[in-house]
């Protein structure tokens, strides 16, 4: 348990899997082992049945709440009635976590349905402190925002993603969800950006400000890496993941690392084989102890998981 503004919320640990509505049935009457379940909420807050499910759910699960519809980086003003059903959502629930994203989503009142990149610049930090501060005073608590997968650049922009989310942590006092699809798909796309890796993430990014980790799969559309949802997590992201673990450890030693989640939203498998993602996300983060513990440090995924 931990205290959030005096009221006792069940903490998530561990790996956890994000709740999707086709998936509630095979939860409810199967009860899988799981450590906790990442929901979007934005699919809840105005649908009485999936609320009155996400009840049941919660009776047995840790929850976190994840947004992509605050607009954090948008000029409109921020939707208040949208907060104050968040809020009571917030208050109704008790998520461990609660979450959004670094992007903009909509201008001049037109949604955009996507998660779009901002320019990383001075002004725009001062933006992103402002609209947060609003939003944690509003919902009483921290919010932990997301790095996004981007496709193009802003010729505006005088500092790197990192330097930009580590600002914006510092001075509203969120955290940062560490999205590490979204790393690898901007590196892939970005090639000969060496601002975007992992490495450089690490060196700007105080570890204490990063609350959760997403891992996803992606696909090829064209010339891009596409953040998809959709498929299975690939070799290189799980690489990714070894390599934050190690960079974790060795500055945190054994301190557990932070919540890890497994996001799938497109072309859903089976539960279970989510459940198999999950699985092997989390025997990844005990070998890492195991592996900090006896001070040898894998090099990749597959030297940890022998």
């Amino acid at each position: 348990m931990m205290s959030v503004n005096g009221t006792q919320v069940t903490d998530v640990e561990g790996v956890g899997l994000g709740l999707r509505i086709p998936h509630l049935s095979y939860i409810l009457q199967h009860r899988p082992v799981i450590n906790w379940f990442e929901v979007h909420i934005c699919n809840f807050l105005r649908a009485p049945l999936n609320r009155h499910l996400l009840h049941q759910i919660g009776a047995d699960y840790p929850l976190s709440f994840h947004g992509v519809s605050l607009n954090l980086g948008g000029t409109d003003e921020l939707k208040l009635e949208y907060l104050s059903a968040l809020k009571q959502a917030i208050d109704e629930f008790q998520p461990a976590l609660v979450s959004e994203h670094a992007c903009f989503t909509a201008h001049q009142g037109q949604n955009f349905h996507d998660l779009l990149p901002v320019p990383y610049t001075q002004e725009g930090i001062q933006h992103f402190v402002e609209r947060i501060d609003q939003v944690q005073n509003i919902l009483g608590r921290q919010i932990l925002i997301e790095n996004v997968s981007r496709y193009c650049g802003y010729s505006e922009s005088n500092m790197s993603e990192a330097e930009f989310l580590a600002a914006i942590c510092h001075h509203s006092g969120c955290g940062l969800l560490l999205d590490l699809n979204n790393i690898y798909v901007n590196q892939m796309n970005f090639s000969d950006d060496p601002t975007l890796s992992l490495q450089h993430f690490i060196r700007h990014i105080p570890l204490d400000s990063i609350g959760e980790i997403h891992l996803a799969g992606h696909s090829r559309q064209g010339e891009y890496l596409v953040d998809t949802h959709g498929s299975e997590i690939c070799d290189s992201v799980w690489d990714i993941y070894c390599d934050f673990l190690g960079y974790w450890h060795n500055e945190k030693q054994t301190k557990t690392p932070p919540p890890c989640l497994i996001e799938w939203d497109n072309h859903l498998p089976e539960f279970p084989l989510l459940q198999q993602q999950g699985n092997k996300a989390q025997q990844l983060m005990e070998r890492s102890l195991v592996a900090t513990q006896s001070n040898h440090q894998p090099s990749n995924m597959t030297e940890l998981l022998l």
